[in-house]
Formats: structure tokens, C-alpha cells, sequence
């Protein structure tokens, strides 16, 4: 595994972020799967939650306790329609997804349609949603209780956020077999290359003002490529490898 994490709250005393936007797959995704899929049922989410809540998992994720730590409720999946509440950001992943755009079907190989640009697309979305439908925009309904304009965080809040992302492990495992380690050595620029060009235009999108943590799972052989490419994404940045 690798983790990159470029911060501006690195050089102060206290991180303090209003919200969360995450992008990933099944070890990040809050319930984006199965809101599309429905599906899920036990054992998912018994210890914890006491039910099947979306995660593909017994209980809570990294990201659920990211975001406890940082003093914020649970991620919403963004493809979620019932109970979802986005003032405190939303969560893009889903079980199975990829970086690259996959070339098969979900009910081929089981791999998600929601690839990582798909997530920025949705992103750019829900940015232009909350821009047009902002609390600061002084219209009638966003003084109603039960709007859904008071599910919605402020206009300001896309640069006083964290970007997380947890991806890229699916575009390797899903078909290692297949394309072996000399597979991986191809795909792998085009992955990194993919997740630079999506983190350059979240950082456009947000005037500079970028705070991002990325997790990337990759596999032993993949170690030697890391460090070479990684500077492709942040020029400051903090890695840790654990394999």
C-alpha cells in the first residue's frame, strides 16, 4: 500500500476542513453501490451499524473514521436519494470501481461503471448544483425546515475541504492473472497519470485551494515505479508504503 497525502493543514498547528468530497471504491464507498444496485444484506454492517448500511464491510471504514476525527458526521454517497445529507460533503466511490475507464460490463466481470471520471463528472455536478441552489442565494424555499436546499453545504465550502481518495487497486487485482506483472508496469502511469489530471482539475475547480489525502493500494512489484511517479501528483508530499 502507498499513501500520499499533500495537506496545507501539514504546516499548522490543527486541520480544521468543513467537509469531505471522496473518491474510491469498495474501501471507501458509504453506500454509492448499493443505492445503485440494491442488494446488500447481512452480515454487512452488523457490528457496528446493526445492519446492512452500504459498505462492504462488517462495520465502519477508514474514511467513517476520518471523518469522526475530524469532528464531522458520516460521508453520504452521492448516488443515495433517501437520507442523505451533503452539507458536510459527499462520497463518489463505489464497490468495484476503477481509475481507468473499464472496457467491460459489471455484469461481465463485475467491475463498477462508476470509474473515476465518472466521480469527477459527478463532482462537477453536484459543485454547479450547490453553486446555483446555494444557501447564500436569498429565495423563499431555502428558508423552509425541510428543504432540500438545507441538505446542501454553502457555496464557500469546495475550498475549505478535504479530497480524499482511496482507488486504484481494481484496475490491477480485476484481471492480474490475465495481464501479469508486466501488465501492471503498463497500466500503472496511466493510473497515476489519471489520478494527477483529476486532482489538477479539482484543484482548478476550487481556485488552488486544494487539500488532498490519496490511499493507494498497489501490489509488491509496484513498489520500485512509486516514488518516481508520485511527483506527478503533488510536489510536496508525504508518503508512507506498507507492504
Amino acid at each position: 500500500m502507498a499513501m500520499v497525502a499533500t495537506l496545507s493543514c501539514l504546516s499548522h498547528s490543527k486541520c480544521e476542513f468543513e467537509a469531505i468530497f471522496n473518491f474510491g471504491d469498495s474501501n471507501s464507498d458509504t453506500g454509492g453501490f448499493w443505492a445503485a444496485f440494491p442488494a446488500q444484506s447481512e452480515p454487512y454492517g452488523m457490528t457496528y451499524f446493526k445492519r446492512p448500511v452500504g459498505r462492504a464491510t462488517d462495520g465502519r471504514l477508514m474514511l467513517d473514521f476520518l471523518a469522526q476525527a475530524l469532528g464531522l458526521p458520516f460521508i453520504s454517497p452521492y448516488l443515495q436519494s433517501i437520507g442523505s445529507d451533503y452539507r458536510h460533503g459527499a462520497n463518489y466511490a463505489t464497490l468495484a470501481s476503477t481509475v481507468l475507464l473499464p472496457n467491460t460490463s459489471l455484469f461481465v466481470t463485475g467491475i463498477s461503471p462508476f470509474s473515476l471520471a465518472i466521480q469527477l463528472n459527478q463532482m462537477k455536478a453536484f459543485k454547479t448544483q450547490v453553486e446555483e441552489h446555494s444557501w447564500d442565494q436569498q429565495v423563499e424555499y431555502c428558508k423552509l425546515p425541510f428543504s432540500k436546499s438545507n441538505r446542501l453545504p454553502s457555496r464557500d465550502v469546495f475550498g475549505k475541504s478535504l479530497y480524499t481518495f482511496y482507488i486504484g487497486q481494481n484496475d490491477f487485482t480485476s484481471n492480474l492473472a490475465a495481464i501479469g506483472v508486466g501488465g501492471v508496469k503498463q497500466y500503472l502511469p496511466q493510473v497515476v497519470s489519471q489520478i494527477a489530471g483529476t486532482i489538477k482539475v479539482l484543484r482548478a475547480s476550487t481556485m488552488g485551494s486544494l487539500n488532498h489525502l490519496l490511499r493507494q493500494i498497489l501490489g509488491r512489484h509496484c513498489k520500485n515505479a512509486t516514488p518516481t511517479m508520485l511527483p506527478k501528483i503533488a510536489s510536496t508530499t508525504v508518503v508512507v508504503e506498507i507492504f
